[in-house]
């Protein structure tokens, strides 16, 4: 995800001492997975990375703590990426990134950036976004790339994404 690695990388620049950062690495299973196959996966991700983001929406509440759960010792390592419903919703934080990547132009519904997160369905409000001329997902990396994190600071989930993965960061050394 483009996001993910433009936020560490931006916490890497601001770091007190430079830390060897070489990007995301997305697993090969989805959070929606069975519990069993996900805690296989983090355990195989942990042996060769200093930290594993573990997403997951709204319908998934208390996915992040039951893998945690399974690693006594490595749990602070485990960052949980959990929005209120959906992080496509963090993607409609920044109006003039989105309407950068709408055909028509895209009028807010909102006036500031932690609004989006009232959002019932922002997978919704990206393809009208977006023209309907494609799955949203397809323009989360794009707009990942071009949101800013700034923006994306005003977002309360972010905000507990961002201090969650600083604080791992951090018992890691590298902050």
């Amino acid at each position: 995800m483009p996001l993910i690695d433009r936020q560490i990388a931006d916490l890497a620049l601001r770091a007190p001492s430079e830390f060897d950062y070489s990007g995301v690495v997305t697993g090969e299973c989805f959070t929606v997975a069975p519990r069993r196959t996900v805690v296989s996966e983090v355990a195989e991700l942990l042996r060769y990375f200093d930290a594993v983001v573990v997403h997951h929406d709204h319908n998934e509440r208390g996915k992040v703590d039951a893998v945690r759960e399974h690693f006594a010792e490595e749990a602070s390592r485990i960052v949980g990426l959990v929005p209120v419903r959906e992080t496509e919703a963090w993607m409609l934080a920044d109006t003039a990134a989105l309407r950068a990547a709408s055909p028509a132009g895209w009028d807010a519904a909102w006036e500031l950036p932690h609004d989006v997160e009232k959002a019932a369905d922002p997978k919704a409000l990206l393809r009208t976004a977006l023209g309907g001329r494609r799955d949203p997902e397809r323009d989360f990396d794009r707009l990942g790339q071009t949101v800013e994190l700034a923006k994306l600071g005003k977002v309360a989930s972010y905000q507990r994404w961002l201090s969650e993965l600083r604080t791992a960061l951090e018992k890691l050394h590298f902050l």
